[in-house]
């Protein structure tokens, strides 16, 4: 009963920790950025992420075949190329605390379009957390989170990390509607690992001409000195590699709605990071991460189950999956 019940809590844990991860990048994105280009922060973070993760990821069964997979393209694109471009040049044109507050618009879009693309009924814990979450951005932006341009171009990259999130647990249900044959792996099964790794592989594929375009403009930028290269190397190693497997495990086995209302703790942990890098404090903005923080607790009280969910991604079946446990590319 007990190792059942943090079964259950896993994933949650999980999206927690990423979270908590996530929301550091903005400080430290913000101080890579004073030396570095965007497009050098992006690429640069992944690559050096994917140092970490594909020695790992290319041991396990799929791998190869993940990374072939149309959805794992459409993945990257959204989850990590427009969410990550458009968010580091955002910070070009607002202060990280302010980036970090935009997320809070990322729960509501996560719940909506779970509500319209899942059909997922939104249960009322998660309902509550939800308006204190709203209730909270509304309080942050009486405090002066401005619409400028950094913080349009955030929110458009946050539809999109909204919208890769319902996809991840729109696969995960797929695949769980496909029968598996008895005493054989699940059909498409993928694990957290490879999946986070492929993704991340497009993603950065993806960027790429924009890193030749900002080169070949000559605005490209290597990061210097501490603050340059350690951060760099603290968002790849530290940051983006856990976060993506994290995030990916998580939100593939919890409701959209549940993700998205987990999230909302990005805007004031992360505004509570640039405190400490030196922005300067507001009582208005910080009540209003405190009752973000209420709705995140109210809705994760009582974590939702994970039996349903599957152990991989829901890739497309493939007639040679079934081999084996053993199986691999």
């Amino acid at each position: 009963m007990v190792k059942t019940a943090l079964r259950r809590r896993l994933p949650l844990v999980a999206v927690g920790i990423a979270v908590l991860l996530w929301s550091t990048s903005f400080g430290i994105s913000g101080e890579v950025l004073k030396t570095a280009s965007p497009a050098v922060l992006s690429v640069g973070r992944f690559a050096i992420g994917l140092i970490v993760l594909v020695p790992l990821a290319a041991r396990r069964p799929l791998f190869a075949r993940t990374v072939r997979d149309p959805r794992t393209i459409v993945l990257g694109l959204l989850g990590v190329a427009i969410y990550y471009a458009l968010t580091n040049i955002g910070l070009e044109f607002t202060s990280p605390g302010t980036a970090a507050l935009s997320n809070a618009a990322l729960p509501a879009l996560t719940a909506l379009l779970g509500l319209f693309i899942l059909k997922e009924r939104i249960a009322p814990r998660t309902i509550v957390g939800l308006v204190l979450a709203t209730a909270g951005v509304v309080i942050v932006a009486g405090a002066g989170l401005t619409l400028d341009i950094g913080v349009l171009l955030c929110l458009i990259g946050l539809a999109s990390y909204a919208l890769y999130t319902v996809l991840l647990r729109k696969g995960a249900l797929a695949e769980d509607q496909q029968p598996a044959a008895v005493g054989l792996r699940p059909a498409g099964a993928v694990d957290p690992l490879v999946l986070a790794t492929a993704t991340a592989v497009w993603g950065t594929a993806i960027m790429l001409p924009w890193l030749v375009a900002e080169m070949a403009a000559g605005a490209a930028a290597l990061p210097s000195g501490w603050g340059g290269l350690g951060g760099l190397l603290l968002l790849g190693v530290v940051i983006t590699a856990p976060t993506l497997v994290l995030f990916n495990y998580g939100a593939e086995r919890l409701p959209a709605a549940a993700t998205g209302v987990v999230t909302a703790a990005i805007p004031a942990l992360g505004y509570l990071f640039a405190l400490v890098l030196g922005e300067p404090f507001d009582a208005i903005t910080a009540l209003g991460g405190a009752v973000a923080l209420v709705g995140v607790a109210i809705a994760s009280v009582t974590a939702p189950s994970t039996d349903s969910s599957p152990a991989g991604s829901g890739l497309p079946p493939h007639v040679d999956v079934a081999a084996g446990p053993f199986e691999r590319d």
